[in-house]
């Protein structure tokens, strides 16, 4: 699964609230005009049964998109909490790793040093100690989120090498 930020997902959450507000409220006016004019002389019983049941749909429509505008608020709050983080994470790496450090320092854990020639796994190799420090400096922070960081980060300082 691809990781989705907090932003991304209020965003979704605001749009689709808007949405269904407004297809909810347009939906239940249409289904009270139908209900008092009868426009397809329809007999009473089928028009109450269909104004009920569309009704309730448009209602249904109307809380879930109720639900989603609040459920947008939440990820608001938590998409500034994220900004907060990754503006720290972006502060050390940008001090801490150099490509010059991530080079030296890769291999530390390793009982065998080996140059790695492939692009690939050199890709590989040097993205597993950013996230280690990473992980090291930044305890509780989601991992996900340290692994669409790293994508940048990586572009950033090694740009288009692979």
């Amino acid at each position: 699964m691809v990781y989705q930020s907090s932003a991304q997902k209020a965003e979704d959450n605001q749009s689709s609230g808007i949405m269904l507000i407004t297809v909810g409220t347009i939906g239940l006016a249409g289904d009270i005009f139908f209900l008092i004019k009868n426009p397809l002389n329809m007999p009473m019983f089928n028009k109450y049964l269909t104004c009920g049941v569309m009704g309730a749909l448009f209602v249904l429509f109307f809380v879930m998109g109720i639900l989603a505008v609040r459920s947008y608020k939440i990820f608001k709050g938590k998409a500034a909490e994220e900004d907060t983080v990754l503006d720290k994470i972006s502060a050390f790496c940008d001090e801490e790793l150099t490509a010059d450090v991530i080079a030296e320092h890769m291999y530390d854990d390793d009982e065998v040093y080996e140059q790695l020639t492939d692009k690939e796994d050199l890709y590989f190799k040097r993205t597993e100690y950013i996230k280690k420090r990473i992980s090291k400096q930044f305890v509780n922070v989601n991992e996900d989120l340290i692994d669409s960081f790293i994508d940048g980060f990586y572009t950033k300082l090694f740009g288009d090498e692979n």
